[in-house]
C-alpha cells in the first residue's frame, strides 16, 4: 500500500487584493510570529490580452517545520485572501516578487520588498560564480569605456543609478581587482613623469625667484604651495 504523498511545506505564499483585505492585515500576519515577506504593490501588471491586472501584493510565509494547506487557510481566510499555495522554491518565489527572472515582466524594485518577522532574503539575490563573472565584466568594461579613475566616483554611479549587482561585485567580492583597474587609469590621466617635471619645475622656479631677491612668502604665493615647501625646495 502506497503512503500519501506529503502535502505540507515549508514555505507558502498567495496574492493579497487591496480591496478585499483588512485595513490592519499586516498588523494580523505579524500576530502569527512568522517571518513573512510583502512584495511591491503589483499594480502595473499586463494580462496576456493587454488588459491590467487588479493590483496586488504576494505574500510569502516562512516556517521551520512543515505545515499543512489547512493551517495555512487559517491565515489567508482572515485576511479575505485566495487559497494559498505552496512551494518548493522560496527562492524562484522571492525572485518573481519584483519579475527579476522575467525581463518581459513590469521591474518592480527590490528595496520595495518588505521583510517581516525577522524574515530575511539576502541569500535568494546572491549572485553564482558565473554571474559574479559575467558581472565584474560588465563593471570592467563600463570602468574602462567612462575613463572613471575615483572608486568613490563609480560607487556613487551605482547608487544613483541603483546598479545594485554592480555595488555587490565593487564591495563585496572583487574590489581589489577594481581598485587596481580604476588606479591603472588614475595614473593613465597622471602619468609620473608628468608629476616629476612638474615638481622639478616648481623646484627651479623657486630657486630664480630667491636669487631674484623674492621673497619665500611671495615665492609660496605664487607657485601655490606654503612656505615650508619652499624651503625645501630650495634645500634641493
Amino acid at each position: 500500500m502506497s503512503k500519501n504523498k506529503d502535502q505540507r511545506a515549508r514555505s507558502w505564499t498567495f496574492p493579497l487584493y487591496p480591496e478585499s483585505a483588512p485595513e490592519n492585515w499586516r498588523e494580523i500576519l505579524d500576530e502569527y510570529h512568522v517571518p513573512w515577506v510583502e512584495s511591491p504593490l503589483h499594480d502595473k501588471d499586463i494580462n496576456p490580452d493587454g488588459e491590467l491586472k487588479k493590483a496586488h501584493w504576494h505574500i510569502v510565509l516562512f516556517f521551520d517545520g512543515k505545515k499543512s494547506f489547512e493551517q495555512i487557510k487559517e491565515i489567508t481566510d482572515a485576511l479575505n485572501a485566495p487559497i494559498p499555495q505552496k512551494t518548493a522554491n522560496p527562492k524562484g518565489l522571492v525572485r518573481y516578487l519584483i519579475h527579476m527572472d522575467n525581463p518581459e515582466k513590469y521591474q518592480y524594485k527590490r528595496e520595495e520588498i518588505v521583510c517581516h518577522c525577522g524574515a530575511d532574503i539576502d541569500e535568494y539575490f546572491a549572485l553564482s560564480s558565473s554571474s559574479r563573472r559575467v558581472v565584474l565584466r560588465e563593471v570592467m568594461e563600463f570602468i574602462k569605456d567612462s575613463e572613471i579613475d575615483n572608486y568613490a566616483d563609480f560607487i556613487g554611479y551605482c547608487l544613483d543609478y541603483e546598479e545594485w549587482d554592480w555595488f555587490d561585485i565593487a564591495t563585496n567580492h572583487n574590489t581589489l581587482a577594481i581598485n587596481k583597474l580604476l588606479d591603472a587609469i588614475y595614473q593613465k590621466h597622471n602619468p609620473k613623469a608628468e608629476k616629476a617635471e612638474i615638481f622639478s619645475d616648481k623646484v627651479s622656479a623657486a630657486k630664480e625667484m630667491f636669487r631674484k631677491g623674492v621673497k619665500q612668502h611671495e615665492i609660496a604665493d605664487t607657485l601655490g604651495v606654503t612656505v615650508r615647501t619652499v624651503r625645501n625646495y630650495l634645500k634641493k
